[in-house]
């Protein structure tokens, strides 16, 4: 178990990606912790909602049935509030029946969540399961996980900013697609009948790891339409999600339905594109475990807001400001407004600016 611990914490603090962290604490964790599959997902660390999944041995009927079935108006209610609660360890079986009742029919027994949060946030989620007639977990291999749980969790965060910092060095694409939307349009039935050049190259990135979804959606976009087509017909409505793609690069994605056709029903229209740099300034000051306060700071000089202009609208003298905003630049790794800045909306740029911060 000893031997476990060190190989994992090790593998949270080499400087890995979100996909080859993932499969790399799955892996070493597999000699003492038992599973047959699992399910490993980064979460948007503003909503929980999750972002992107690696898994292993998880059937793509295993995976729709979760997404439509029991995700998001149920285990994700549930997996929210655990995480507000402190609860980082837990078995879907004993607060879910549906869930049993699912997992029992496609064959498995046991299953042990984990529940990856830092400050109230959900970061990530690893779902280990294994199947019916297998032993249950042991209290040493859950010892074992608790003991895990912080590193790998500080793991994702680093993860997160290494992922931007690959986004940020790879480049965006050509000027003019930069932050163009591409469009997807599923049928009735959920089949892609248009996927634009753009939709299919930002769909591409989003794929999940180790799962064959139908017409290569992610789980998190199966999710989305699920939870659109639940909304009362009748009640103009869209839905939306943000997602991390496998270059590190954020997405938003959005779904309406479309009018009803002869037969009464609807497809639906999902406009994905890249997040601009203000949309991704709030994720990344989460991954950098921000205060509040700090928080509040950092978006008023992201809107270009002076010193004086946040002391007067917050009712602090300047010198506090200057404080937190000080703190947060430390946090980051960053020094003055310019570096602070880059280093959120364009991060691979901040080495350049700060020489001029």
């Amino acid at each position: 178990m000893d031997t476990v611990y060190r190989s994992v914490k090790r593998a949270c603090y080499a400087g890995l990606d979100s996909v080859t962290l993932r499969r790399e604490v799955a892996a070493r964790v597999a000699p003492a912790v038992a599973y047959d599959k699992y399910a490993f997902s980064t979460c948007d660390p503003d909503t929980g909602l999750m972002a992107h999944t690696v898994a292993y041995g998880v059937s793509s009927e295993l995976a729709r049935a979760y997404v439509e079935r029991l995700y998001p108006h149920h285990c994700a209610c549930i997996t929210l509030d655990l995480a507000r609660a402190g609860v980082s360890m837990f078995s879907m079986l004993d607060l879910s029946p549906p869930v049993r009742a699912e997992l029992a029919s496609n064959g498995f027994g046991q299953q042990l969540q984990l529940s990856l949060a830092a400050d109230g946030r959900l970061l990530g989620t690893w779902c280990m399961m294994r199947d019916v007639g297998a032993p249950a977990s042991r209290d040493a291999e859950r010892a074992l996980l608790r003991r895990l749980i912080p590193h790998v969790t500080r793991g994702l965060q680093a993860a997160a900013r290494v992922d931007q910092g690959l986004a940020a060095a790879v480049g965006a694409p050509a000027d003019d697609d930069a932050h163009a939307p591409g469009i997807l349009v599923l049928d009735a039935r959920d089949r892609a009948t248009v996927r634009t050049p753009l939709a299919a190259a930002w769909l591409d990135d989003l794929a999940d790891v180790g799962l064959e979804m139908p017409h290569r959606l992610p789980l998190a976009v199966h999710a989305l339409v699920v939870r659109l087509r639940r909304a009362r017909a009748d009640v103009p409505v869209d839905a939306h999600v943000r997602m991390r793609g496998r270059s590190g690069r954020w997405y938003v994605l959005r779904a309406s339905l479309s009018e009803p056709d002869p037969a009464g029903e609807c497809a639906v229209v999902i406009v994905v594109r890249p997040a601009v740099p203000r949309e991704v300034a709030t994720i990344l000051t989460r991954l950098y475990d921000l205060s509040a306060r700090e928080r509040e700071m950092v978006a008023a000089v992201a809107r270009g807001e002076s010193t004086k202009e946040i002391a007067a609208a917050l009712g602090l003298s300047p010198h506090t400001v200057v404080e937190h905003i000080d703190r947060a630049c430390a946090k980051i790794g960053v020094r003055g407004r310019k570096a602070l800045i880059a280093k959120l909306f364009f991060d691979g740029y901040a080495p350049l600016l700060s020489h001029s911060a």
